[in-house]
């Protein structure tokens, strides 16, 4: 886009256009008036029937026991809940072979028999038939002649039948199947029916009167903008004079140095929180052909703000690396700095724009804004390109007093709103900008660029339907988050707290460009606006704080949503401290700016260090190898530093040799920009620095850089690839020849209860039967040592405490004696040997209180060579209530790699943490049609990530795989992340969790129907 707006008068940066469409003031075109708003209206009427437009939605029908078959038990994981029609046969054969059993007996049942349910279930007891809806018994009946029983349920509610009595339930809906279980078997349950139609709500594809629709929609809107260029040229203006100067080298270099760092962030840069998440949402909808949400929310549907989902759909479809799916939003960076650099500033700052210090700026200030939040798949970083553009295109139009101008602002500003609740920013510019926009509008534009902007609405809806929105939106609403726009103030909480919502990255653009923002304001009432070239310079930061306003109505209040604002926010900050520097000069003698000036130094000294007293934390395992990962950026994290920085350029103002009359006071007034743009300025330099070093500190092991390297050079599993599982070797358990000599230790007890040793363990003895206060010794007898596999280890369960005064050690013999120990302690892990913050000291070291069974390993480099025999030695010295120990014999275990030991299993449910950090797993749990592949094994997160780690599988948040917690056993495979030792926070990287289900999984029929309906239609 031109650079230039004006000259340097204050007429030529008025932005008004200079002429009239005719100076008669009569309508010069009365019939291209007509047509211009016939044409957008039109275009605003297809775009609101999209939505209603009939639909073909796949109605999937699953079928109880299979054609052919006989019942038998089988797992049946719908989701969501509540199916759509549900309809259960017990023939009276059934019932009978039900009562001649001497136990209540569970004919049929939406769970495993005997288990609470909100779904169905017919029983028998005591010469009765039981039929149970909704978990409520509904009906109860002595077995008759006539003894079949019903269960049919519908949109409407319920209805049971036993023999000739019926009992109707309005309302009342079944919520819960996952399965299909019988207590008979399969010759008694003969004749068993269930028939259920799944809620298979947002799976549909267009139909040719849809399809038209959207066609004649973007046929409407190409026309309008022919008919917005026509009004342009129908217009008499003066002409846009615009100085030509030729691009420095400077200015080149500066967009070269922010397209190196924008590469080397997409290599080397973190992961979001929600990265995993979204990349698995895009991967579903390669095989469902809607954006579900998968791990939540009932597998509820993103609509209506999908469209960068389904842009990213064909990325996905070639290449579903993360390294590959970061790529839009890396392009999406670029746009947004050409449109900040080229469209924005040169429109705001025309006199100032092009200079090399400016443009400088503007890229720290645009990398402070995108490097924390603009990297990755969520939409955050296309809203703000769209957002770049409405406000750039909006000053075009001004500018040249072109219509058309307005028309793309109207059409980015649509698809904003398409793409993310933080769209609905896109009418900040327009809001800002009123006054002059108002004079270019007539009716017949406004309806042009109201008929272009709904083609947001036909992008939130060309595969979707109203009803397929509407209950999208309920069960999000349901299941939360769901804040009020009064409780805004929970988003500045998260960014000023300590987990990764506030870290420094975060804290940084959004503190320090208020702070510009507030001294801005207070310059411009005192005039700054007047002075040459800043006549718009209000523009941006009026902007910004629309936008700040209009996030309040967003439904949930993280910090990413501040990304959407990356361009106008450094388009802000940039004007922001430019203002604020030609102000210094020209206001100087102003005493209200001199008060203004130091008020919001100390303002600008506070952001400054609340800014670095933040961490330099990131997501997961992003965060491995990144320096001052729990702790503030010391010294920048307290004021003194600051102020000491403000005291030495105060200092230095007033030096002998250039010094004028009048700097001390001028750089007074100019330091809130200063402070500002240095803090911005080490915040980026920060973020750079961390994420070059952190592969270099993780050499050998795991970080996020490392494996996205790895994928340029051919291939990588992330993390799968550091990670070992150690299952126990089949007959790997000696037996001791020989008994323990023990003292204050007892034999297969003296371990805290409540904690089950390791399964395959033979022998233990603890110390704590004896009491807290006992002291004791062990020595076990030999145990015969078999020749360890390079990839084998020996391991010893303990429990209690194995340092901190206590002492384990494997003692090693050959033939001819004792060849060498090794000491078992795991105190190293205790997190009270690392500083905690924001306390800013270290804690005093206690001794460890570990009354869990954990396993202690030897790896095979690490036996003594000759060792033929091993035994166990123990000591425990400790007389406080934990200073217990527990030992279990020795076992060995195979030590495979993670990657290598999932290879041929599935399928494997990677938790939405994680997707990213094992690229190389991609054969997961199918989710489609409403139903739910049970999954064989999960990979689960760390156990810092709380409750978001269990988020897929509470039905409470609308998991989609609640049935596995509900109905499998989970059994913990042991893993071990490599190089730990040097890395002890890094310990927890996850869990590999194997999943015992009692029932067979899915044996049942599935049909899939195509159905159409109208838009509004559902069930």
């Amino acid at each position: 886009m031109p650079d230039g707006i004006g000259q340097t008068s204050a007429k030529r940066d008025d932005p008004t256009p200079t002429a009239a469409d005719d100076p008669t003031g009569k309508p010069k075109r009365p019939l291209s008036t007509v047509v211009s708003f016939i044409v957008g209206t039109l275009a605003l009427l297809a775009a609101i029937a999209v939505p209603l437009a009939p639909v073909i939605t796949q109605q999937v029908a699953v079928t109880w026991p299979r054609a052919g078959q006989l019942p038998e038990s089988t797992l049946a994981f719908f989701v969501p809940y509540e199916p759509t029609e549900v309809h259960v046969h017990v023939p009276c054969q059934v019932v009978r072979a039900g009562q001649q059993r001497d136990t209540p007996t569970t004919l049929v049942a939406s769970r495993l028999p005997g288990q609470p349910t909100e779904g169905f279930a017919v029983t028998t007891a005591n010469d009765h038939v039981i039929a149970l809806v909704a978990g409520v018994e509904v009906l109860r009946a002595p077995i008759p002649t006539a003894c079949d029983v019903a269960i049919d349920a519908d949109a409407t509610g319920s209805r049971a039948r036993i023999g000739d009595r019926v009992v109707e339930l309005p309302g009342e809906r079944i919520r819960d199947i996952v399965a299909f279980a019988t207590d008979l078997g399969p010759q008694q349950a003969a004749g068993l029916q269930v028939r259920v139609i799944t809620a298979n709500w947002f799976e549909n594809s267009p139909t040719e009167t849809k399809k038209l629709l959207i066609a004649a929609q973007i046929l409407l809107v190409v026309l309008a903008f022919a008919l917005l260029i026509a009004q342009d040229r129908s217009r008499r203006r003066a002409p846009v004079r615009t100085a030509r100067r030729r691009g420095s080298v400077l200015r080149y270099l500066i967009d070269l140095a922010v397209l190196v760092v924008l590469g080397g962030w997409w290599v080397l840069g973190p992961t979001t929180p929600d990265d995993s998440f979204a990349a698995m949402t895009v991967r579903n909808s390669l095989q469902t052909g809607d954006v579900s949400n998968y791990y939540r929310w009932e597998n509820a549907s993103e609509a209506p703000f999908t469209l960068v989902q389904q842009l990213l759909a064909p990325v996905a479809e070639w290449n579903a690396n993360p390294l590959a799916m970061r790529i839009p939003s890396v392009l999406a960076a670029v746009l947004t700095w050409f449109v900040l650099s080229r469209g924005i500033l040169g429109a705001v700052l025309p006199e100032h724009g092009r200079r090399g210090a400016i443009r400088l700026l503007a890229a720290v200030s645009f990398l402070a804004w995108w490097l924390p939040f603009g990297l990755g798949i969520r939409p955050e970083p296309f809203v703000a390109v769209g957002l770049a553009t409405v406000l750039a295109c909006v000053l075009q139009a001004l500018r040249r007093g072109q219509v058309s101008w307005l028309g793309l602002a109207a059409l980015a500003g649509g698809l904003s709103v398409a793409m993310n609740p933080m769209g609905i920013a896109a009418i900040a510019p327009f809001v800002a900008l009123l006054p002059q926009v108002w004079r270019l509008l007539r009716v017949s534009t406004a309806a042009l660029l109201v008929g272009i902007a709904a083609t947001g609405v036909v992008a939130m809806f060309a595969d979707q339907s109203l009803f397929g929105v509407r209950k999208a939106t309920e069960l999000h609403t349901f299941y939360g988050p769901d804040v009020p726009w009064f409780q805004e103030i929970v988003r500045y909480e998260y960014l000023l707290g300590f987990d990764l919502q506030g870290d420094v990255a975060r804290r940084a653009p959004v503190l320090l460009t208020l702070v510009v923002v507030v001294y801005t304001g207070l310059l411009l009432l005192r005039g700054a606006g007047r002075l040459p070239g800043l006549r718009l310079g209000y523009v941006p930061p009026l902007c910004l704080l629309i936008s700040f306003g209009l996030m309040t109505v967003t439904p949930s209040k993280w910090t990413h949503y501040f990304g959407a604002l990356v361009g106008v926010g450094a388009a802000t900050l940039t004007a922001g401290v430019v203002l604020i520097a030609i102000g210094a000069r020209q206001l100087a003698r102003d005493r209200v700016v001199l008060v203004a000036g130091v008020l919001c130094t100390a303002l600008a000294v506070f952001a400054a260090a609340l800014t670095f007293a933040g961490k330099n934390n990131w997501f997961l395992h992003s965060q491995y190898g990144v320096p001052w990962g729990e702790q503030p950026v010391r010294p920048l994290n307290g004021p003194e530093w600051w102020l000491l920085a403000v005291g030495v350029l105060l200092a230095a103002s007033v030096l002998p040799g250039r010094a004028r009359e009048g700097r001390p006071r001028r750089m007074l007034i100019g330091m809130p920009a200063v402070i500002s743009a240095g803090a911005v300025g080490v915040t980026v330099a920060i973020l750079l620095y961390s994420f070059i070093a952190a592969p270099i500190r993780q050499a050998g092991g795991y970080s996020i850089g490392a494996q996205n390297l790895a994928a340029v050079e051919g291939g990588s599993c992330g993390i799968a690839d550091h990670v070992v599982v150690t299952p126990d070797v089949p007959g790997g358990t000696p037996t001791s020849r020989g008994p323990a000599e023990a003292v204050g230790f007892t034999a297969g007890t003296g371990y805290a209860p409540g904690f089950d040793p390791p399964e395959g363990v033979r022998e233990l003895w603890g110390s704590l039967q004896s009491g807290q206060i006992s002291t004791g010794t062990l020595t076990t007898g030999w145990y015969a040592l078999p020749l360890l596999a390079a990839n084998q280890e020996l391991a010893v369960a303990v429990a209690g405490r194995s340092g901190d005064g206590n002492l384990i050690t494997l003692e090693f013999a050959s033939a001819t004696g004792i060849v060498g120990e090794h000491v078992l302690d795991d105190t190293w892990l205790d997190s009270d040997e690392r500083p905690e913050y924001p306390t800013e000291r270290i804690v005093e070291d206690r001794p460890q209180d570990h009354p869990a069974w954990r396993d202690l390993h030897v790896s095979a480099h690490d036996v003594p060579s000759g060792a033929e025999r091993v035994r166990i030695r123990a000591v425990d010295d400790t007389t406080d209530p934990a200073g217990w120990v527990a030992v279990a014999g020795p076992r060995v275990r195979d030590v495979v790699p993670l990657a290598e030991y999932l290879r041929g299993k599935a399928p494997v449910l990677v938790d939405w943490s994680m997707t990213w950090n094992v690229p190389c797993v991609r054969d997961m749990p199918r989710v489609a049609g409403g139903l739910v592949e049970p999954p064989a094994y999960l990979l689960n997160p760390s156990a810092e990530l709380g409750f978001g780690g269990t988020a897929a599988y509470q039905r409470g948040i609308g998991g989609t795989f609640a049935g596995v917690s509900e109905v499998g056993t989970r059994e913990e495979i042991p893993t071990r992340l490599l190089g730990v030792e040097k890395t002890p926070d890094y310990a927890d990287w996850g869990h590999l969790i194997v999943v015992d289900y009692p029932l067979p999984g899915n044996d049942f029929d599935v049909q899939s129907v195509p159905f159409p309906r109208w838009g509004w239609r559902g069930e």
